[in-house]
């Protein structure tokens, strides 16, 4: 092990040839308890440094499952951030943590999905009054808490909001959801104070809304705007999103008189940011404050434009000047503020929420794309559906087309809604015009004749070996937003590599729905040289366990958590 990295443990130089004899398994120097294997005998110090910089999650876990000694050092990064993304997991794990408040100390970033709507079948939701009672019983053992998010279908009791105030002194970041009840003026959300991340989101459960007209235009509560503007002037990252088209719409405008120097990311949904008047010049006093917005946040590195199509309430385009945005890397909006962003060079994350519906709607995009020479993620959205030519053949050039106009790009995230469903074997082989492409997410419709994912997935390694790592996803049918839908089956893939660079194997994590809200998951490597189809065992997960160390053996499958880049937060998650 260098001498720099133990400086960087706090180590000084004397324990070194001490540390060297641990790794020997020849030196007859080193008394070391038999009953300990080496890496249990070196230091509490040294196995949390080799906790706190590995680079991927499930090494932790399998190191933690040594012994009781390894578990008890690597707590701190398996449970640091937790996400409850399941019904089943919103009861077990919850009920585990009230049982187990050593380990709740430990979580300093708590997500909690109940219902979540990819995997909940219509009438078999869970009583989310119940989750947050759980919740606020936990909450005087969370003392290391510092960001916490709810995404239900209504905003929890007060008593949770409560609970988390008075128990949580760390807490700086907090995000919830809005459904169909109406906010509380005087909130307990509302009383917190000196926040650094802030979210409040309008969670849609159909468009049936659409046939009844536009909803009427409500005000956020008084006390929300007296908390973020006069209490919160630390505030990095603020967020007041709904999906676009949004069932219920809330006037934002009171949020161009903010002035939060440390503004890095704000994110604006389908709500009022002008007014829909023309007279004394209100839409363009409107639009002109919102363009100084911009001017004056000089550190924002994100914006995200939930804008619906055909709106009036947000403005036409992006008038700032050539000086300001000079430090944004990441942008969310529809193609016509793409164009307006004085400084494409620096961007290197895009999501176009412009649905591309027909062929020709997709050369302006490519158009617009080739001005970002840096671009390394890019999201699209695709629909073809309703579309009456013939596009069977085009789907291979469609998709190559993107990954040509961005030669930067390393991952890709493409949610494609078209019936008839394409086969991925036809994205394969598109991903040959991308050699630089790391990763990808692919969402698409399920098709009966689709192979076996695993198949898909070898496919894939076999004809593209720079994909290192990747996401497929079969809904179960369309999906009317950007918002999210029923899934029938995911996929999580790694790939493993020799000594000289080539594919050798892949792990994954699938998972498919069941009836009945019951799903199966499997987690397995396969062998690219074997024979497929490969069949391992599905893991039934249609009832609860409430057992901590089952929900901490199913963290490896959380989406993305393949690798840890240095300095980001460990997830805990009970796929």
């Amino acid at each position: 092990m260098p001498s720099r990295t133990l400086s960087s443990m706090g180590l000084s130089a004397s324990p070194i040839p001490k540390l060297k004899n641990y790794f020997r398994t020849d030196s007859p120097k080193l008394a070391v308890d038999p009953r300990l294997c080496f890496i249990e005998a070196l230091p509490s110090c040294v196995i949390y440094e080799i906790g706190r910089q590995a680079e991927s999650l499930s090494d932790v876990l399998s190191l933690s499952l040594c012994s009781s000694r390894m578990r008890m050092l690597f707590v701190p990064f398996l449970y640091s951030n937790v996400e409850l993304a399941t019904n089943r997991q919103c009861k077990s794990t919850l009920v585990s943590l009230s049982r187990h408040p050593e380990i709740a100390q430990h979580i300093r970033r708590l997500e909690v999905h109940p219902n979540p709507v990819e995997w909940t079948t219509p009438g078999e939701e869970i009583d989310e009054a119940l989750v947050a009672d759980l919740l606020s019983r936990i909450c005087p053992n969370l003392r290391s808490l510092e960001a916490f998010a709810w995404n239900g279908w209504e905003m929890p009791p007060e008593e949770l909001w409560l609970a988390l105030r008075k128990s949580c002194p760390r807490l700086k970041g907090i995000s919830s959801t809005i459904g169909l009840q109406p906010l509380n003026p005087s909130s307990e959300l509302w009383n917190f104070s000196d926040l650094k991340q802030f979210s409040l989101s309008v969670k849609s459960r159909s468009l049936d809304w659409l046939k009844h007209g536009q909803p009427r235009v409500e005000r956020l509560p008084r006390k929300l705007w007296e908390m973020l503007i006069e209490r919160c002037p630390r505030m990095e990252e603020l967020a007041l999103s709904a999906p676009a088209p949004a069932h219920r719409l809330f006037d934002v405008r009171t949020v161009v008189l903010g002035r939060w120097p440390r503004l890095k990311s704000i994110t604006l949904g389908d709500m009022v940011l002008q007014s829909g008047s023309k007279e004394n010049g209100s839409m363009l006093a409107d639009h002109n404050a919102f363009m100084k917005f911009f001017t004056v946040h000089t550190r924002l590195r994100h914006i995200a434009l939930q804008q619906a199509i055909g709106s009036g309430t947000f403005p036409s385009m992006l008038n700032v000047s050539h000086t300001s945005l000079s430090h944004l890397e990441s942008f969310h909006g529809p193609l016509k503020y793409l164009r307006s962003l004085p400084h494409p060079e620096k961007l290197r994350f895009l999501t176009l929420t412009s649905l591309h519906h027909t062929m020709s709607s997709f050369s302006p995009t490519f158009t617009a794309l080739q001005d970002f020479t840096n671009l390394e993620s890019l999201s699209v959205w695709v629909d073809l559906s309703f579309t009456s030519q013939n596009y069977a053949n085009d789907e291979g050039q469609m998709f190559s087309s993107f990954l040509l106009a961005c030669p930067t790009l390393r991952h890709l995230q493409l949610l494609c809604f078209t019936r008839p469903s394409f086969r991925v074997k036809e994205f394969s082989r598109a991903l040959r015009d991308a050699p630089n492409l790391e990763s990808f997410t692919l969402t698409k419709m399920y098709k009966s004749s689709d192979e076996d994912m695993i198949a898909s997935a070898t496919r894939i390694i076999q004809e593209n070996p720079n994909i290192q790592e990747f996401t497929l996803q079969y809904t179960q049918d369309r999906w009317p937003t950007l918002s999210g839908g029923r899934l029938k089956q995911s996929g999580v893939y790694r790939t493993q590599y020799d000594g000289f660079g080539n594919p050798v194997e892949v792990h994954a994590m699938e998972r498919k729905a069941r009836s009945l809200s019951s799903e199966t998951s499997r987690r397995f490597s396969h062998k690219l040289s074997a024979k497929l189809p490969f069949n391992p065992t599905w893991d039934s997960r249609s009832s609860p366990r409430s057992s901590i160390s089952s929900d901490t053996r199913s963290l490896t499958s959380k989406v993305g958590s393949w690798r840890r880049s240095s300095g980001s937060q460990t997830s805990l998650s009970g796929w």
